[in-house]
């Protein structure tokens, strides 16, 4: 509007479509050792039929670094107008936070692509064992560590560390 309050109104419509589109369909996290199929569709708006391929990148979100899989290009012929579906077996590797995926599509002069983070949500759970120690008067004391000595023998349990804390009046820990 202007000083004098006059204003003034435009209206314009758009297309904000290309015509060769790969929508990615990524589930919301990956889980360690998950087996999965990431899927995508492409999708034509142009006046013919359309052949091409479309090709899926994996990188540690973390250090881009790509991720050791072979993932084969999966080719794809679209009619006018219409979709098709493309997708590629995964395995998600442990130790991988974050999996950063990039998925293309070309079809002669036609490329469309798109690129999101997604986490990788661990399969262990973090447990807190707590020992107490008491130690009242002067002397030697002995303690087992039966619990932590028993997780050595487990395949499935991997120790995160080990913290020994002293308190002169543990209550104040409760306070």
């Amino acid at each position: 509007h202007t000083q004098d309050l006059e204003i003034g109104h435009i209206r314009k419509e758009l297309v904000t479509s290309k015509e060769l589109m790969i929508v990615p369909n990524p589930p919301r996290f990956f889980r360690e050792g998950d087996h999965i199929e990431f899927s995508a569709k492409v999708v034509s708006l142009n006046e013919s039929v359309v052949s091409g391929e479309a090709v899926l990148e994996l990188f540690d979100a973390l250090t881009m670094k790509p991720l050791a899989m072979t993932l084969p290009q999966r080719d794809f012929t679209v009619d006018q107008g219409q979709s098709a579906q493309v997708s590629w077996p995964l395995t998600i590797p442990e130790g991988v936070g974050v999996i950063l995926y990039r998925v293309k599509a070309e079809a002669g002069n036609f490329k469309d692509g798109e690129e999101q983070a997604v986490p990788v949500l661990p399969n262990r759970i973090m447990v807190t064992e707590t020992l107490p120690l008491p130690v009242n008067k002067k002397g030697t004391r002995e303690f087992s560590f039966t619990k932590l000595i028993q997780s050595e023998e487990s395949e499935s349990i991997s120790n995160h560390k080990l913290t020994l804390e002293f308190s002169s009046n543990p209550v104040w820990y409760a306070v």
